[in-house]
């Protein structure tokens, strides 16, 4: 499921399906969806300076990421990558302050 905010990156989809191997990791689910919807790229969260507007952060269940920690792929037993959209402070500003 695709949330709306998340939706314009995703090519207007409410809902997207990978087909990826049973033996996929994160990077390589990351590495199709970049692939397939390269505008996602923009707004992943990472080392880049903040530019305001919202940035999207990947998450694993807490026994995916034991999984991943142990070497394993963090995907295996029906593990999951949720996707959530979170706000980026505009330049100058700080999360939480207000103004």
């Amino acid at each position: 499921m695709v949330p709306p905010p998340l939706r314009p990156l995703f090519e207007g989809r409410r809902e997207i399906t990978l087909g990826v191997p049973s033996t996929s990791g994160v990077g390589d689910v990351v590495e199709v969806l970049l692939s397939l919807y390269p505008r996602l790229g923009q707004h992943l969260a990472g080392d880049r300076r903040p530019t305001g507007g919202f940035y999207v952060h990947l998450a694993l269940t807490a026994h995916a990421l034991e999984e991943l920690a142990a070497g394993g792929t963090g995907l295996s037993s029906g593990g999951r990558l949720l996707l959530f959209v979170l706000s980026r402070p505009a330049p100058g500003r700080q999360a939480g302050a207000s103004g």
